[in-house]
């Protein structure tokens, strides 16, 4: 019974310094501050056992023929390059001030989830981290293009490479 006690004070008492820490503002939420290890790890691993619990566990419904690869590039280059860049294509000022950072989605890491995971990813989002839900603003089938894509990512032409940097002639960067 002193054993349960114990546990439960020990658990008050965690709860009540981390109450302290939120209330009195002493978490920084600075976007100029990157997150620590621990904050990293914790939100890696949230992020992959949530995403890998709702992702459908299918593979991509939607053949990776010429002109899905087109429209995914599209909407690609119109929603992500932005935050994300491309091979040989840099991410916009603004994307590049983002904490966390948006990942470089040729990395191995993002490459070896599942067409589900990706799916899931771009049509829910990723709270608290820029990432936006796809889903409310496209088709199913939108999205599975835009995974299509993805996949496609680290083998862009010079190309493909080309037209995801242009800018229609009103935009600049300065």
């Amino acid at each position: 019974m002193r054993f349960l006690a114990g546990v439960i004070v020990g658990f008050a008492i965690l709860f009540a310094v981390a109450g302290a820490v939120v209330l009195t503002g002493s978490f920084n939420t600075s976007a100029n501050v990157p997150p620590g290890a621990i904050e990293k790890r914790l939100a890696g691993i949230a992020l992959d056992k949530s995403v890998a619990k709702r992702a459908p566990k299918i593979a991509n419904p939607v053949p990776s023929s010429p002109d899905a690869l087109e429209e995914g590039m599209d909407h690609y280059k119109e929603m992500c390059v932005f935050c994300h860049g491309a091979p040989g294509v840099d991410a916009s000022e603004a994307g590049e001030g983002l904490n966390p950072p948006a990942p470089d989605l040729t990395l191995t890491k993002i490459q070896n989830r599942s067409d589900g995971e990706l799916f899931w990813i771009l049509q829910n989002g990723i709270r608290m981290s820029g990432m936006p839900a796809f889903g409310p603003t496209h088709k199913d089938e939108e999205i599975w293009k835009m995974v299509s894509f993805l996949r496609h990512l680290p083998k862009l032409t010079t190309e493909e490479q080309n037209a995801l940097k242009a800018q229609p002639a009103s935009e600049h960067h300065h």
